[in-house]
């Protein structure tokens, strides 16, 4: 039983490392870090990378989601449509 209490607390201790480790080399994890540390998290890189993929996501102090207007494929120019079909 403290042998295995052991080997977690090793994992646990590697984990905690490697997180660490994460956060100082990798320069938008440590902004990231930093923002939160001063308290503004919508200054946070990766928040601002993903408020693209995830709109309807917001922080406190962002302005609200507003949901973006379908478009009517009638619309679109046929060569609009078939760039766009082009890989």
């Amino acid at each position: 039983m403290e042998q295995g209490a052991a080997k977690i607390a090793k994992l646990l201790l590697v984990a905690i490392l490697l997180g660490v480790s994460v956060t100082a080399f990798n320069p938008s994890y440590r902004q990231a870090f930093l923002a939160l540390a001063r308290g503004t998290p919508q200054e946070n890189p990766i928040w601002k990378s993903n408020a693209d993929y995830y709109p309807d996501i917001v922080l406190p102090g962002m302005p609200p989601w507003k949901p973006v207007l379908p478009v009517d494929d009638r619309n679109i120019p046929a060569a609009a449509r078939e760039a766009a079909a082009q890989p």
